[in-house]
């Protein structure tokens, strides 16, 4: 591998990747916390299950799984059955294997549940909880096998069918089913509080709008939306009002902002104040000079007339924010007066005029830019124009801006924005399939920005990666084969794999389809870097090691013919002497390692030669005697294997 570079890009803290052919630590995930996606995936977890309160039948449906290795939870939506979910793999975690969520794909060739997806222990989610009747039909077809799978890797399984259909079952699956109730709301709400800071003596006796409001029936992520207002009204109060003017507060940031809003947007007549208290919502906790500067950006873009009043005649800031209840604290930040109002004014924007809608993504494609705005503020302006992009199904907003963020591959600013608008596409329930599909098709395009590859690079191995380290092992793949040379989608690629033994297995198995045909070097490369064989021998926290298996080996044995027949003698030959010196070490897998060299020249006289010639060569390679001795051995024995494969001496 060549020199690493380190190229420091502005806004961005740590090095980036500027080109094709060199490695670089890539950060433009990392939160102002210095935490990755799946370092916040994985406290976001362990964050819920502090606050979870388990659904009336959970203890049915645990013992379901631990004894099928599949549970079906039934219930109705707003009830708490995804998180009840999580929370039942997430107690099987230290039993080893992956977390992995399967996606099936009825435009895919094979299975919907293909077996050679589930590893060691593996904790699979099967969310259907939006699914078609068909999808599900199919589905059922295939759980039954699909136990025998989970049982021979003791893996577990749990399954989110489509409500409407969650107790239409086929082929005996009703023995999977779980029946979830959903908890008390209020034992919710008070958990939330309690773990906020709120004790029993402030939230023992709720407020009659608060029971009110609980007596609805509301699905319990609004419930726990009323928890974080109630939260944030006493924050915003530094702890003065009391315990019921904050619920107050809460309730009518979670009831009725929408027609308030309505009627202070109809207020408003003129263009420059509507703008105003757009650009405040999408910049919610920003500098007022970045407000500023931002109301004047959207001016331009909608083609707004410029005022005609004189600058010392026209209203200063603070009275301009006073006239959409806003206000400046004393760091000079601006926030709604109102909890909630940041977002039902975006919402209502983006309901009520469409027509701005392309306007507003030429706005925020120069906005993130603003210089007064803080990461912080830069990463919130990107996730609140994804949401109501998302909402509102124009994910082709979010794509447009990605690829005109990442049209410079030195401004830090622009692709830390375009990996931020990525994940938030790539981590939505609804739109998530069809952003990993868009970065499949740029993945096999060849004519890709170096700032466009960067970005995709990092969103594979940080975003994908953590629910889906399949696909994101595809996508690697291809983006690997648009380097010159051994770069970062490669390295990433080889960090999936070497973390992921099922990744590893499924490109062991594209490697040997592909080298068929390849004239990529990049995948004689990743062979090299798959293959190595203290991967293949090392079982982590498995119970065997992969190259145990009798598919892992048919993949090598497979890749190792196509190299011999191929591929010059000098691309291989390293890789040779590498097995020979596993082989030489390891006692329980060495003869494995030798068979497989030797079933891979398929009985050919000239690659026998060959292979036996490479043996001779590297046992002679070593100057120290003991060594060389050891060597001699396992090429005696890699002889001995040789002479039997051509019929000279029984096996």
């Amino acid at each position: 591998m060549s020199d690493r570079l380190r190229t420091f890009l502005e806004g961005v803290q740590g090095p980036v990747h500027t080109g094709l052919g060199d490695q670089y630590n890539l950060s433009f995930l990392t939160n102002a916390r210095g935490q990755t996606p799946r370092a916040v995936a994985e406290s976001h977890v362990c964050w819920l299950r502090q606050r979870f309160v388990p659904p009336l039948g959970l203890g049915r449906a645990r013992e379901l799984l631990l004894s099928n290795g599949i549970v079906m939870l039934c219930a109705p939506p707003g009830s708490g059955r995804n998180v009840a979910a999580h929370m039942l793999l997430y107690e099987l975690a230290e039993k080893g294997g992956a977390f992995q969520e399967l996606i099936p794909d009825p435009g895919e060739k094979g299975p919907l549940l293909p077996p050679d997806l589930v590893g060691q222990g593996d904790r699979l989610l099967l969310d259907l909880s939006a699914g078609e009747p068909q999808l599900w039909t199919a589905v059922q077809a295939e759980l039954g096998p699909f136990q025998d799978t989970l049982r021979k890797n003791a893996a577990h399984l749990a399954v989110v069918p489509p409500h409407p259909l969650a107790h239409q079952h086929s082929n005996g699956l009703q023995r999977f089913c779980a029946d979830l109730r959903r908890p008390p709301a209020t034992a919710l709400l008070r958990r939330y509080l309690r773990l906020g800071g709120i004790g029993t003596e402030a939230g023992g006796h709720l407020p009659e709008i608060v029971l009110s409001y609980l007596d609805r029936t509301p699905p319990l992520r609004d419930v726990a939306a009323l928890a974080h207002y109630i939260l944030r009204a006493r924050a915003a109060s530094h702890g003065s009002d009391g315990f019921e003017q904050w619920c107050w507060q809460a309730f009518r940031a979670v009831t009725n902002q929408e027609q308030e809003v309505a009627n202070r947007v109809a207020s408003l007549r003129e263009g420059p104040q509507r703008a105003l208290l757009l650009t405040t919502a999408m910049l919610d906790g920003a500098h007022a000079d970045a407000v500023h500067l931002g109301t004047e950006q959207l001016l331009r873009t909608a083609q707004h007339p410029p005022g005609e009043a004189p600058l010392l005649e026209q209203d200063d800031l603070a009275q301009r924010f006073e006239s959409i209840d806003a206000t400046t604290g004393a760091d000079g930040k601006v926030r709604f007066r109102e909890l909630g109002w940041p977002e039902a004014v975006r919402t209502h924007f983006w309901t009520t005029m469409p027509d701005l809608r392309p306007r507003l993504r030429v706005w925020v494609e120069g906005a993130i830019g603003l210089p007064d705005l803080t990461m912080e503020d830069r990463d919130g302006l990107v996730e609140r124009f994804a949401v109501q992009c998302l909402r509102t199904k124009r994910s082709g907003d979010l794509i447009s801006l990605v690829e005109h963020w990442t049209a410079s591959p030195k401004d830090g600013i622009r692709l830390r924005a375009a990996a931020q608008a990525l994940e938030h596409g790539l981590t939505s329930k609804e739109w998530g399939s069809s952003f990993r599909q868009k970065i499949y098709t740029w993945a096999y395009e060849r004519r890709l920005s170096e700032g466009l590859f960067t970005v995709l690079v990092e969103v594979c191995s940080e975003v994908i990666a953590v629910r889906h380290p399949d696909q994101a092992m595809v996508r690697l793949h291809h983006l690997s084969r648009q380097e010159v040379s051994p770069g970062i989608a490669r390295e990433a690629l080889v960090q999936l794999v070497r973390a992921d033994h099922r990744a590893q297995r499924r490109l062991l198995d594209q490697l040997s389809r592909a080298l068929e045909h390849t004239h990529w070097p990049t995948d004689r490369d990743l062979f090299a870097a798959t293959a190595d064989p203290c991967l293949l021998t090392d079982p982590g926290t498995r119970a065997h090691a992969l190259l145990t298996e009798p598919g892992v080996r048919h993949h090598l044995t497979v890749c190792w013919n196509l190299l011999f027949r191929k591929h010059p003698p000098h691309t291989w030959t390293p890789l040779v002497g590498h097995w020979l010196s596993a082989a030489t070490n390891d006692e329980d897998h060495g003869e494995l390692l030798l068979r497989i060299l030797v079933e891979a020249t398929d009985k050919s006289s000239g690659l026998l030669s060959r292979l036996y010639l490479t043996g001779r060569d590297w046992s002679r390679a070593s100057r120290a005697a003991e060594e060389r001795t050891r060597r001699a051995s396992t090429a005696k024995r890699l002889l001995h294997m040789i002479d039997a494969a051509q019929g000279l001496r029984s096996g």
